[in-house]
């Protein structure tokens, strides 16, 4: 599946989060479905299904531990990855870390990035998005 889009939505008083529906095919609506969360850049949480990710961290763990750095790294990284499964809402709880990390407290940005979506603070998420114009975006990546 292929996530496009932004959903400006909330986290509730239990630390869950709806996934948006736009999100997610017919097939997963009001059935469990696995996501693998971790610490993204730049301030956010990144949101992978589990093959996704898998295909991901394939070339990381194929780095050479050729220096402490590299060791460290990998460790950061995969330390920051959790399974976490929708009820039949399509709700998951955010771990607790991972809400820490991400400066979420109640207001939430949802963005689709191609092969996974990232959940943003909104407060973050806008002081960010601020510092880039679709112009610049567009420059950056030669889209037009």
């Amino acid at each position: 599946m292929e996530y496009l889009g932004t959903v400006f939505h909330q986290i509730d008083n239990k630390g869950r989060v709806r996934i948006p529906s736009k999100f997610l095919s017919d097939e997963e609506r009001d059935v469990p479905v696995k996501y693998c969360f971790m610490s993204g850049s730049q301030g956010c949480i990144s949101v992978y299904r589990e093959q996704a990710l898998s295909a991901r961290l394939q070339g990381l763990k194929e780095t050479p531990d050729n220096s402490a750095a590299i060791v460290m790294a990998k460790r950061k990284i995969s330390g920051s990855v959790e399974l976490v499964e929708t009820d039949r809402q399509s709700r998951v709880v955010i771990p607790p870390a991972l809400r820490k990390y991400a400066k979420i407290d109640r207001d939430i940005v949802t963005i689709g990035l191609f092969d996974h979506f990232e959940i943003w603070a909104k407060e973050v998420y806008d002081r960010m998005n601020e510092e880039m114009s679709f112009e610049s975006a567009y420059a950056q990546v030669g889209f037009f």
